[in-house]
């Protein structure tokens, strides 16, 4: 067998013989179906009356598909016709038409050619082919008889199961496919159509020809009619006489009969005109339904034509958007691609900018805390070791209190010796056994030890004088934390504020927050009154250990003396106490806050966590009935999976417009919240400034650069007052711990009165006098 470009070039010079107005040198060119219609035209007109389905097909392959499929059913139609309902053996009938129109198969193409081939030799013009085929090269020639002698024998047998099976898939396509029934019925309809066009002309051809038939017997029985009348006339002459006597009766008599016989046979033909005529007329009656039929199914094939036409449209268009598809679809891809990646780095941005911000925010606090806590540390270090300091004082003191009550059991005992020895004493003066030189020596020593004990009791409170100045400058110290604390009174209800303003808890969360804040208020004041307590009872029980009168009177002295200044102290003691007490309640409410805070941030951030996987299956499900659709447009534009039940063109546009509207209306949505999100932001922002703006204003209000100078000037006051007075108060603890001055007041009292006044304080100080005026007279 021969190559199939050999094939196609003979084929093409074939082809080319007809009168086309253009040389064909591809079979590219006929493809679309237009050349070949005009070739079948020229084979046969009446039978290829119509035209095709698309005249000026565009680039596509569908609009070549519809053309050659309507000229492949005429084609095969027409061979069949005139081969009485078959197809030469050798002949493949059904030539894959969508491989011609979308890929240009050189083999289809062949084989669409040879059935044109036959179709040509086979028309009632196949001479004038035959002559026009002898007019070719002598390889075209031979290969176009190769052609025709293989279409004419069995050499295709071999391949009849599978064609006949490939024609039962191919009729069950077409009776699954709604456009091929649509076409097969189209079909019918003009075959039935053409075959009542031509049944039309056949009888009104007939019924011409017997009209003219009619009319030429007519003229004949006329003619005849007035032959005979003249013949009867002649006879009548002839009868009376009158006539040509010469004239032969038998030759009239025979011409007589002869126009007898000639009358009859035209009667006979005008009766037998006359039974066609009354035929006829039933078959024109008939045809004239058949007419009215045919008008019906022209009006029904006008209808289906425009309907087809409007499906036509529809189809094109819909493949025209399914190219818009396919071409789109990798932009689409690529822009997907990108909108995530602008996705990922919006997203990225966003919480770098929430992480800066809350960083930043965090860094703030942070500095806070980092400037406050060393100092609470560092007061709360030295509270403590003041307290533990305060205790071993407390200890301390309590021994002292106990060896003072034991000392004041041996005073009590010394005293109650010495009175009784000073009444032995008044009552030997009166004796002459009295010498006051013998005593003197023993009363010097007495009371020399009671210098003594007198001596070691002010070096003793000496060392407690130096114990209290040291815990004066402590407090002195801690004085300078006032300010510190209430600094960060204020930066603890400002942090509050600005938690409460960017929290999302309801109001009664808050309430209690406040009423937890107050409760530890309450305890710290409560801690307060215990502390004060406490030390009250220090101060009470430090008094008991100065139980003689003298001490006691010194400690008058020396309370009022620096009574303002204690007092003072104590105040300030008592406010620094309060205030840390209050410190550590604020500490504690900060960092239940904060506790707070961090379990809603957690929770915010899960909710964050919800709501973008929530946003991730959305668009994922959107992804996937996209690709369902484009997936479906696919399979019915190349037509893969026939048996399966497919949707129109209509439907799937319907369901593509619904997705996209849900799309749309979720990403309105999102759109929204986002709005709502970030008017929400703006509001809290703008909250955060006020807030911030009435913090400054506060600060600005709350002391004004003159005051703050005035209260300066009064810190600076104070602070000499406080100097002095502490220097006033050492000068008179060291005065009166001093053992010269003390021994010297003592022993050599002044002779003033202010002298003998400070000498007769003290019932020891009386009795001392008495000793020195009996030292002195004797």
């Amino acid at each position: 067998m021969a190559s199939e470009h050999s094939v196609a070039k003979v084929l093409l010079e074939w082809i080319n013989s007809f009168s086309l107005g253009k040389t064909i040198r591809d079979t590219e060119e006929l493809s679309d179906g237009i050349i070949l219609w005009e070739i079948l035209q020229d084979i046969d007109p009446q039978y290829f009356l119509d035209e095709l389905p698309e005249r000026n097909p565009s680039d596509h392959w569908v609009t070549k598909w519809q053309n050659l499929k309507h000229l492949h059913k005429l084609l095969t139609g027409y061979i069949r016709k005139q081969f009485d309902d078959e197809i030469p053996s050798g002949l493949d009938p059904s030539p894959d038409l969508k491989a011609i129109s979308e890929s240009n198969s050189l083999k289809e193409t062949n084989k669409l050619l040879k059935l044109l081939l036959i179709a040509a030799i086979s028309s009632p013009n196949a001479e004038t082919y035959v002559t026009t085929l002898q007019k070719l090269s002598t390889p075209t020639q031979e290969g176009l008889k190769n052609i025709i002698e293989e279409a004419h024998n069995s050499q295709h047998e071999d391949l009849s199961a599978d064609e006949e099976d490939r024609d039962g898939a191919a009729k069950r396509d077409l009776a699954v496919d709604p456009e091929l029934q649509f076409e097969e019925r189209v079909g019918k309809v003009l075959a039935e159509n053409d075959r009542l066009a031509t049944e039309k002309k056949e009888m009104e051809k007939a019924l011409e020809d017997l009209h003219n038939r009619l009319a030429r017997l007519q003229e004949n029985n006329d003619t005849l009619q007035t032959r005979l009348a003249s013949t009867e006339d002649r006879l009548v002459t002839l009868k009376s006489g009158k006539g040509d006597v010469g004239f032969s009766t038998k030759a009239l008599e025979s011409r007589s009969r002869q126009q007898e016989e000639l009358i009859a046979n035209q009667e006979a033909k005008i009766s037998a005109a006359q039974d066609e005529i009354d035929s006829l007329t039933m078959s024109l009656e008939s045809m004239r339904v058949k007419n009215q039929r045919f008008q019906k199914l022209q009006d029904d094939y006008d209808e289906m034509k425009t309907e087809r036409e409007q499906l036509i449209r529809k189809a094109n268009a819909a493949e025209k958007y399914r190219q818009k598809l396919q071409a789109s679809q990798d932009f689409e891809k690529e822009n997907q691609a990108l909108k995530n990646q602008v996705k990922d780095l919006q997203q990225q941005l966003k919480e770098a900018d929430s992480n800066q911000k809350r960083s930043s925010e965090r860094d703030v606090e942070l500095e806070e805390y980092r400037r406050v806590l060393p100092r609470i540390e560092q007061d709360r270090h030295e509270i403590q070791s003041l307290k533990k300091q305060l205790e071993f004082n407390n200890h301390a003191l309590t021994e002292r209190l106990q060896s003072a009550e034991e000392q004041r059991d041996r005073d009590e005992a010394l005293i109650s010796e010495l009175r009784e020895r000073i009444r032995e004493l008044e009552g030997s003066t009166d004796s002459p056994s009295y010498t006051p030189g013998n005593a003197s020596p023993r009363l010097q020593s007495t009371l020399q030890k009671d210098l003594d004990d007198i001596g070691a009791r002010e070096t003793q409170l000496k060392s407690e004088n130096e114990e209290l100045k040291k815990e004066v400058h402590k407090l002195k110290t801690t004085n300078t934390l006032g300010s510190s604390l209430e600094s960060y009174s204020e930066n603890l209800v400002l942090t509050a504020q600005l938690a409460q303003a960017k929290s999302s808890q309801s109001d009664e969360y808050w309430k209690l927050y406040d009423q937890y804040a107050d409760i530890r208020q309450k305890l710290a004041d409560a801690e307060d009154l215990i502390d004060s307590t406490k030390r009250q009872l220090d101060d009470a029980r430090a008094e008991l250990q100065l139980v003689s009168k003298e001490k006691l009177d010194m400690i008058a002295e020396v309370k009022d003396s620096n009574s303002s200044e204690i007092t003072k102290v104590r105040e300030d003691w008592d406010e620094l106490t309060r205030k840390i007490h209050h410190l550590e309640a604020e500490i504690d409410a900060s960092q239940a806050l904060v506790r707070d805070m961090c379990v809603e941030r957690d929770e915010l951030r899960t909710l964050l966590d919800e709501k973008q996987a929530a946003m991730r299956a959305e668009d994922d499900e959107f992804m996937k009935e996209i690709e369902t659709l484009l997936a479906e447009f696919a399979a019915r534009a190349k037509n893969e999976n026939p048996n399966a039940p497919e949707k129109s063109g209509i439907e799937l546009l319907k369901h593509f417009a619904e997705v996209t509207e849900k799309s749309a209306e979720t990403l309105a949505k999102r759109a929204e919240h986002i709005d709502q999100q970030g008017d929400l932001i703006k509001s809290l922002q703008e909250q955060i400034k006020h807030i911030e703006e009435a913090r400054g204003d506060e600060e600005d209000d709350s002391i004004p650069k003159q005051r703050e100078i005035e209260l300066q000037e009064i810190i600076n006051r104070q602070s000499r007052e406080l100097a002095l007075v502490m220097s006033a108060w050492y000068d008179l603890q060291g005065r009166l711990q001093h053992n010269n001055i003390t021994v010297a007041r003592y022993r050599h009292p002044a002779s003033g009165t202010t002298g003998g006044a400070d000498m007769q304080k003290g019932w020891l100080g009386k009795q001392r006098s008495i000793v020195s005026a009996a030292s002195s007279g004797r």
